[in-house]
């Protein structure tokens, strides 16, 4: 029968070690000349340099993983904002005539705007000068605008607004139906878009000519 020995489990009461400065310089002026004496053994420089090497190497690492953390937040950012739609509305001259301007809205963004919604206060008078049904605020909603396209929505007199000052509330979303929007307010002048005296001709310049063309032509044919 083999013998059995008796194994005490009950584990030691823990020590507790006292890190406060004092304690730390009572025990280094007890073991500092063996720690010294460690360290300037001739047989230990080995191990000193892996241990400082080690250190600088974890120091490394962690500022290259700082650094690019920095870097991949910085470039999540830039191609949010690269990539996002930017939408803004004037009052700019028309081709129409030296005196008109057209209401215009852009997306100088790089991808689409949806559910745009505008709105202009004071509000804009009809093309004739006249309120239009006497409303405190003109306001348009458009389903999208593509990057890089612009939307004539309105045309107004230059004289019938060229001294206003409007107030503008504008706001779209990425997707349609986005909860989350951005939103832009500022004020303009109508005068910032307006270049009396110059007309362009348009498509519609064309046709009148071609009509007047066609007329002519008929006239000279007797009619037929």
């Amino acid at each position: 029968m083999s013998n059995l020995h008796r194994i005490d489990c009950r584990s030691e009461p823990r020590k507790i070690i006292d890190l406060t400065p004092e304690a730390v310089g009572e025990w280094l002026s007890t073991n500092g000349n063996v720690v010294f004496e460690w360290f300037s053994n001739t047989d230990n420089t080995l191990a000193v340099a892996q241990v400082f090497a080690a250190l600088i190497t974890a120091l490394a690492t962690l500022a290259l993983w700082r650094v690019t953390r920095v870097l991949a937040v910085e470039t999540a950012a830039l191609a949010k904002m690269t990539s996002r739609p930017f939408v803004v509305g004037s009052l700019e001259s028309s081709g129409a005539a030296s005196n008109a301007l057209n209401l215009v809205l852009k997306n100088s963004g790089n991808a689409t705007a949806f559910d745009v919604n505008f709105a202009l206060s004071p509000a804009l008078p009809n093309a004739y000068g006249s309120k239009a049904d006497d409303k405190q605020v003109t306001k348009y909603t458009i389903s999208l605008i593509p990057p890089g396209q612009e939307l004539h929505v309105a045309g107004v007199m230059g004289q019938d607004v060229y001294d206003k000052v409007y107030f503008t509330i504008i706001s779209w979303g990425s997707f349609p139906n986005a909860t989350d929007r951005e939103t832009l307010t500022y004020t303009f002048k109508p005068t910032d878009g307006y270049r009396a005296g110059f007309i362009t001709k348009g498509e519609h310049h064309i046709a009148d000519e071609l009509e007047k063309i066609r007329r002519h032509i008929t006239s000279r044919n007797g009619g037929n």
